[in-house]
């Protein structure tokens, strides 16, 4: 069977594509592939410009020149039947895939990829089968794949090109916070793009009624009760790389903070806690440390009129962006 050949393509240059296909590689090789990468419709390439040594035996009748370094080579050649990429896939045809950086012009199929700062809007040449992209609210007919998400883009690949399986997720004895040797670590995300993340968490602390009548009035010995937990959130979140041992430290985008007070059967408050992010990894933690340190500096402020406080049902309800893509608390 022939290899598979794809075009990666987008609207101009500057876009990352090169990027894209430097991280997406080692999945694809992790999945057991063999995969070749070419550069498309280029005039010329500097290693074989005229001149060069590679030129000139190509020149003189080789079908194959090139040269070779200690564990790698690279080849150049050429054919009276058959054009470049047609000839290059018969010397790879015991491989899997092979993937071209650009030629939009090309009848293979193609990913095009689509930057907001650089070309927001797709052209979706003929035969596009997929776009990957950091815009959140691009909405097409064929499948928008999250830009940096290399396993998603090599689970794309591998099922409608290859008939393979999803990868599965990580078992519980494959969790990504521990070592081959079952020792925790901190993940590495350096090879992650950056992308938009949020999350949104809440909790709440149930309190009796005249406690709270009292945080309401501002009546409290301590001061503003909810005034201080608010600023105390802020600073759980930017310190939550401190405080959880495997949690990156992050430079956070923004923080919001609601507080509902709720009379009835059950007297509390609760808190809300949004934050947003320009990064590598999820913000999930820094809601859920928010929204506790909240609650707990709210229990501090209220401990000597009421010790029977209770914090409870702290969760997470939303989270945007990532590997993972949207999540949502069906119930809240």
């Amino acid at each position: 069977m022939p290899p598979v050949i794809i075009n990666l393509v987008s609207a101009q240059s500057e876009t990352g594509k090169t990027t894209i296909l430097e991280k997406l590689l080692p999945v694809l090789k992790q999945r057991g592939l063999r995969v070749a990468a070419l550069k498309g419709h280029l005039r010329h390439y500097e290693l074989d410009r005229p001149g060069k040594d590679s030129w000139r035996f190509t020149r003189a009748g080789a079908e194959v020149s090139g040269f070779s370094v200690s564990g790698n080579y690279v080849l150049f050649g050429s054919s009276e039947e058959k054009n470049g990429l047609e000839a290059a896939a018969e010397r790879l045809k015991d491989f899997d895939l092979i993937i071209i950086e650009g030629n939009k012009k090309s009848k293979n199929p193609k990913i095009e990829v689509v930057r907001r700062a650089v070309n927001p809007e797709p052209i979706l040449p003929e035969n596009t089968v997929a776009v990957v992209t950091d815009r959140e609210d691009l909405k097409l007919d064929i499948p928008v794949l999250e830009l940096g998400d290399s396993s998603a883009l090599a689970d794309f690949i591998c099922v409608r090109f290859l008939g393979r399986e999803p990868q599965a997720a990580p078992a519980a004895g494959d969790l990504t916070h521990f070592d081959r040797a079952g020792r925790p670590r901190m993940v590495d995300v350096s090879a992650k793009e950056q992308t938009q993340r949020e999350a949104y968490a809440r909790g709440e602390i149930t309190m009796h009624p005249d406690t709270l009548a009292r945080v309401i009035a501002g009546s409290m010995a301590k001061g503003d009760v909810l005034g201080v937990a608010q600023v105390a959130a802020v600073m759980a979140v930017k310190e939550t790389g401190r405080i959880i041992p495997m949690a990156h430290p992050l430079g956070i985008s923004g923080v919001e903070v609601d507080f509902e007070p709720v009379e009835g059967a059950e007297t509390k408050i609760e808190i809300g806690v949004r934050v947003k992010l320009t990064g590598q990894t999820g913000v999930e933690m820094e809601a859920l440390t928010g929204v506790s340190a909240a609650a707990l500096t709210i229990y501090d402020m209220c401990k000597a009129v009421d010790k029977n406080m209770v914090i409870q049902n702290i969760r997470l309800v939303e989270k945007k962006g990532g590997r993972s893509g949207v999540f949502s608390r069906e119930r809240d």
